[in-house]
């Protein structure tokens, strides 16, 4: 679910437009000499309450994720089978083709000569057609073959959305539930691997909380699920 991981950090990652009013004097300084004014930073600083989450931890220990993507793998597993399955059929076929044209070709090899013309000519003509039908059925069978992955893929895809939409959902409902109780302004994303917070106070880390929460809301519905099988 390579596009998963990208998707929750556009939900987790909010685009911050902190607004640090610059004061200058009547006669502007150079513009390597501008400096913003701490006071300012300190009273922006003060009005904000941030908090962010380590997305690749997120992404490592959220049940959802791992379930989703272990279906994922097994319905992937599942299409390219079909495609082999389908594949290998074809081809099947298409050796039957051409065995029956060679045959046909030796037979009429060893006895043309003892031919009249126009028995020839039939016999010629039933080879050349069993070679178009056999090179058009090859190039049906690759065609089918690629509308099938794509089919396949497609509905990977769609498979794909679905649950990412289903993480997204779910991570955005919970910190807004999560929210209720801190009043943020703003919940960031934090990743080695993307993102832009380069340095996070570690009492603003929310991760654990966040990757507990959403577990526990997991497992109850899995456990609702399976006792409703169970009925």
């Amino acid at each position: 679910m390579k596009n998963l991981s990208l998707i929750i950090n556009a939900i987790l990652a909010v685009a911050i437009a902190v607004l640090f009013y610059f004061q200058f004097s009547d006669k502007q300084p150079e513009a390597r000499k501008n400096t913003v004014d701490s006071s300012v930073i300190d009273s922006v600083s003060s009005k904000l309450k941030i908090a962010y989450v380590n997305q690749d931890s997120l992404w490592d220990n959220y049940k959802l994720i791992e379930d989703l993507q272990a279906e994922l793998e097994v319905e992937r597993t599942k299409s390219e089978r079909k495609v082999e399955q389908r594949s290998a059929l074809l081809e099947k076929q298409l050796e039957q083709m051409a065995r029956e044209l060679q045959t046909k070709a030796a037979a009429f090899e060893q006895s043309a000569q003892g031919m009249n013309e126009v028995l020839r000519n039939n016999k010629m003509q039933e080879l050349q057609s069993l070679q178009q039908n056999a090179q058009a059925f090859s190039m049906e069978a690759e065609q089918e073959v690629g509308q099938l992955q794509q089919s396949l893929q497609s509905k990977l895809l769609d498979k794909e959305l679905a649950g990412t939409t289903k993480v997204s959902n779910n991570i955005k409902a919970f910190l807004k539930d999560y929210n209720k109780d801190y009043g943020f302004n703003f919940v960031l994303a934090f990743s080695d691997q993307a993102g832009g917070i380069l340095l996070g106070d570690p009492a603003l880390d929310v991760t654990a909380d966040v990757i507990v929460g959403l577990n526990a809301i997991y497992d109850e519905e899995q456990a609702a699920k399976e006792a409703a099988n169970k009925k």
